[in-house]
């Protein structure tokens, strides 16, 4: 037996010239080969990631090829670090060495992805190791038809890139049409229709905001912004994270109505704000800072004539590599190169200079409704140098994107309460920063004679906690720091000066709010009631309670063991001063938001918590709300 394995050998081997060379030519042909392919796995692990333990990734059109190329241009680096030895070695051993070489960075490719539970807990020596291992494994296996594998790579490369070619075309076509924007087909808009900028700071709870009685000065500006309109004091979230609470504010409906959610777009059952608006005339635009969640594929760019959720080229381009995205996430490898920040990350001067760019080329007198997503407050709050230890040392940062970088969950029980504090530190001159850009906006703004005439609406679309509740971030409860934020509205034809509003809200009214501001005739288009009833009519009286807010947070497979929402869905609702919760597992909380605005006492054993509970159940049975 061991004799015929000599013979099978040659026989595979037969007509294969083992004197030539490998030369260039070859080299970067395997260097296309591996790249692409590794390209377009890695494409096709993102999209199916949701079968892998993390939320589905929307890809955008740019991935297609940029992934590929990256890669290739990656391996082109390696592989012309191997070129001037591998020449000298017998053509086989050469192919060996240039498919375990070039096969070890492909792998190590595929092995960088992020995914919550695969790899990214597999630290990068194992992942090193490993990727080296399997294209060795690799290599043997084509030691056995060398000849017939670069017949078969030369064959295919062609194949490779022309389907990388239609995967581009095909996405960027539908991109494009989704995008296209076409202002001169909009009918006429209303005569003297008031512009609408609806404003989104990303993850900015309302606790951590001067606006809102906080002690550090945090949001100057915004302090000052607010004497120009009406304030709500407790403006409540749908949802604890991004893409739910977004889809409310676009059509007015509860999570449990659209759902969206980690997974799932936002689809079109239910019309849009831009939408509707778009029906008046109204020329429609977004610009996003999220670009992993708020982009055209979750469903949230529909209606929109420009939606801009890319992030910058070169960070773009860069960023499709997994490597280099892994190798960004290293502490030491950031420090070594004095690089801070996010790649590609949209700071908020960006996103006011992308608006500011498309409403100058506008046609003078029709009115636009543009959306503004900044996301310089959301993990891993990492402000600019200027700001940076505004608040306090953020020295232990440090330790903390360690484990956020490594997909590695944060909680108490791995965060030290120095961390913590860190953090906090952080977020509040993130917060800081983006008040100073948002001064930066409405000067610009106001240079242009628009504030007179336009319906500004700040928000934010979830709050975030720092271990006031065992948890740390979004997403993972519905405890009042998570859904607790910031809600201005300036309008000053329709909406008056100086008015603080004390009862609870639901962000779910904006659309119907903005409706009637704008006075549409199709105002029943979406749910709920006008906010402006806090200020006109019956519900001026600020010692009436007000009508039952509703919260979701939908169980996710990849939720940490820790956190709440681990153990199934959770509601919430307020109704006048009381909180209810009821989490995944049946149990019960109920807080009072009066006496005890940061939810420390439970009373769900009290006479009084008992009745707020069987009084919000019995609505949430009957979706009272």
């Amino acid at each position: 037996m061991h004799n015929l394995i000599p013979i099978m050998k040659q026989n595979k081997q037969k007509n294969y010239n083992t004197k030539a060379r490998f030369r260039l030519l070859d080299m970067l042909c395997f260097v296309v080969w591996f790249g692409v392919l590794s390209g377009l796995a890695g494409i096709a692990f993102l999209r199916t990631k949701g079968l892998f333990g993390g939320a589905t990734v929307y890809l955008r059109y740019h991935t297609m090829w940029m992934t590929p190329s990256v890669n290739v241009l990656i391996l082109g680096v390696a592989g012309l670090a191997a070129l001037p030895f591998v020449m000298r070695l017998s053509r086989p051993m050469a192919l060996r060495i240039t498919c375990v070489v070039l096969g070890s960075v492909g792998f190590l490719n595929i092995l960088c992805l992020e995914s919550r539970r695969t790899f990214s807990r597999i630290h990068f020596i194992p992942k090193v190791i490993l990727a080296i291992g399997l294209a060795i494994a690799l290599q043997r296996l084509i030691a056995w038809r060398a000849q017939g594998f670069e017949r078969w790579v030369r064959r295919t490369i062609p194949v490779m890139l022309l389907l990388v070619i239609v995967l581009t075309l095909a996405v960027g076509g539908w991109h494009h049409f989704l995008g296209r924007e076409i202002i001169a087909d909009l009918p006429d808009p209303p005569e003297s229709a008031p512009n609408v900028l609806l404003i989104v700071l990303d993850t900015v709870r309302a606790e951590s905001m001067s606006l809102y009685g906080y002690e550090r000065p945090t949001t100057p500006f915004l302090k000052s912004l607010a004497e120009q309109g009406v304030v709500f004091q407790w403006a409540i979230a749908p949802c604890s994270h991004t893409l739910p609470s977004h889809a409310s504010l676009f059509t007015g409906r509860f999570q449990y109505e659209t759902g969206a959610n980690w997974s799932t777009p936002l689809g079109p059952t239910y019309p849009t704000l831009a939408e509707v608006l778009s029906s008046h005339g109204y020329a429609t635009a977004g610009f996003v800072a999220n670009t992993s969640v708020c982009t055209t594929l979750s469903g949230l760019s529909r209606g929109f004539g420009r939606f801009e959720d890319q992030i910058t080229f070169v960070g773009k381009f860069f960023n499709s590599s997994s490597i280099i995205r892994f190798a960004l996430k290293q502490n030491w490898i950031r420090k070594l190169i004095g690089y801070r920040d996010l790649l590609g990350r949209k700071r908020v001067d960006r996103i006011t200079d992308d608006f500011l760019r498309w409403f100058d080329r506008i046609p003078g007198g029709r009115p636009f409704f543009a959306f503004l997503n900044y996301y310089d407050a959301h993990q891993p709050y990492l402000p600019p140098e200027e700001f940076d230890g505004m608040f306090g040392p953020t020295d232990l940062l440090g330790t903390y994107l360690g484990r956020y970088n490594h997909g590695v969950p944060c909680s108490l029980d791995n965060t030290s309460p120095k961390e913590i504090q860190a953090l906090h530190n952080s977020y509040d001159a993130s917060i800081a920063y983006l008040d100073a850009g948002l001064k930066r906006l409405f000067t610009e703004l106001s240079r242009r004679d628009l504030l007179e005439r336009t319906f500004v609406i700040l928000v934010s679309d979830h709050g975030e906690e720092f271990g006031e509740h065992s948890v740390l971030g979004h997403g993972t409860d519905l405890h009042i720091q998570s859904i607790h934020v910031p809600l201005l509205l300036r309008y000053p034809a329709s909406v008056p000066r100086g008015i603080t509003v004390n009862k609870p809200v639901s962000l779910r009214d904006v659309p119907a709010t903005t409706m009637e501001i704008l006075g549409l005739a199709d105002a029943g288009a979406f749910p709920g009631r006008s906010l402006s009833r806090h200020w006109t009519g019956t519900d001026r009286s600020q010692s009436e309670p007000g009508e039952p807010i509703l919260s979701e947070l939908i169980y996710a497979p990849w939720d940490p063991e820790w956190a709440p929402v681990s153990k199934g869905d959770m509601k919430s609702l307020i109704t006048g001063e009381m909180h209810y919760i009821r989490n995944g597992d049946g149990t019960e909380e109920v807080y009072n938001l009066r006496d005890d605005p940061a939810e420390h006492n439970n009373l769900i054993q009290t006479p009084r918590g008992a009745e707020a509970a069987a009084q919000a159940k019995h609505i949430i049975e009957g979706n009272l709300y």
